[in-house]
């Protein structure tokens, strides 16, 4: 089944700012904040309980901070994946009216879903423009860790001290390249200490 954006978990109607609801809902239904008692934020509508006595339940959609949170909710994805899924929920959002035939909320949903619309496009292409600075990145770091299993498979088989020592020498002479991935340099530092230590034990064994 299909989720809109609080089954989906993009909005958390309990985390939303209670003083502003209540300005909004005061606004939608056109009272005062004196005439409301409490409000209460169910998972997928608002119960306004009026001082006078009388309750009603209001949609979350009708209010101008659904629209924010939507927003919101498009400019917190980090990647393609997590935009696409909000995607899903926007697409259950959009159709949430198409029965109604209220013009006027039809008309204000209409722009709601043209702002969700042209903000998603916009993030869409702001994460497309990141991935591709971040391409030559991504490379040099494979290239890095490609690095760094090839000596780790070569310093496995290295057999005595004396020819580890020679290649610790061809490692420091290559590692300048990778020396901006503190990282990898600190994983081989680690495999050559390694090595050392198990070589150095076999010599002393062998010397016994």
């Amino acid at each position: 089944m299909s989720k809109n954006l609080t089954t989906g978990g993009f909005i958390n109607p309990q985390q939303l700012p209670l003083e502003q609801v209540c300005l909004e809902v005061a606004a939608l239904l056109k009272v005062t904040l004196k005439q409301i008692e409490r409000l209460e934020l169910w998972p997928h509508q608002i119960w306004v309980k009026f001082v006078e006595g009388r309750g009603k339940f209001i949609s979350y959609r009708r209010l101008p901070l659904w629209v924010e949170q939507g927003i919101a909710a498009i400019n917190n994805c980090r990647d393609h994946s997590s935009l696409k899924l909000l995607a899903e929920a926007l697409s259950v959002e959009r159709d949430w009216y198409q029965d109604s035939n209220d013009s006027e909320l039809l008309q204000q949903w209409d722009l709601t879903i043209s702002l969700w619309r042209q903000a998603w496009g916009e993030k869409s292409q702001e994460i497309t423009q990141e991935e591709e600075q971040l391409k030559p990145l991504r490379a040099h770091q494979q290239a890095a860790s490609n690095w760094l299993q090839s000596w780790q498979q070569v310093l496995h088989f290295c057999s005595d001290c004396d020819s580890l020592n020679r290649l610790a020498t061809e490692i420091e002479q290559q590692s300048h390249e990778f020396a901006d991935l503190p990282e990898i340099m600190a994983a081989l530092r680690q495999i050559l200490q390694q090595r050392w230590l198990e070589l150095s034990h076999t010599k002393v064994a062998d010397a016994v």
